[in-house]
């Protein structure tokens, strides 16, 4: 990697976003790789699933959980792997109407006994019957074209199994 390269925070692992150069500068392309995977969008309903995984990412200044689920319900959905996005308290203790906690409360069958520790291990082993909406506007509240919309797990209603 060059010493310009360092110093402009670029990684030498990080793809080019330049397509090969071409003669003519008029014909030069960005191409930019997609780093995430996109989620299926799938009709909006009920879909029984199973927890994977929980990552957490800081978006817009706001600690973020992202918990994972696969679907495993018999049909054309099977295996399809969706998420639900939680924001983190910027103080580390979650008001009772968060998301996170009720989510956390439904799963343990119970009221956490301290609000400071929340862990993901609840929803291991479990499988729950949650709501999937469909998410059909940006950030800024603009409308997404019909291919740039995708599928979340709004709400885990109930345990199915392994309660």
């Amino acid at each position: 990697m060059t010493e310009r390269a360092e110093r402009l925070g670029q990684v030498k692992d990080t793809p080019s976003l330049m397509a090969p150069l071409k003669r003519n500068p008029d014909e030069n392309d960005l191409e930019p790789a997609c780093i995430n995977d996109i989620p299926p969008k799938l009709p909006e309903g009920l879909y029984e699933v199973v927890f994977m995984r929980a990552e957490e990412k800081a978006i817009w200044g706001r600690k973020k959980a992202f918990l994972y689920f696969r679907i495993i319900q018999a049909g054309d959905h099977l295996g399809q792997v969706l998420f639900m996005a939680v924001t983190f308290p910027t103080n580390g203790r979650f008001a009772v109407s968060s998301k996170y906690l009720q989510q956390w409360s439904m799963a343990a069958g119970k009221r956490p006994a301290r609000r400071d520790r929340l862990s993901t291990k609840v929803f291991r082993n479990k499988s729950f019957l949650a709501f999937v909406r469909t998410v059909t506007k940006d950030s800024t509240g603009k409308t997404r074209c019909g291919d740039a919309q995708y599928s979340v797990i709004d709400q885990l209603i109930k345990v199915q199994t392994g309660a």
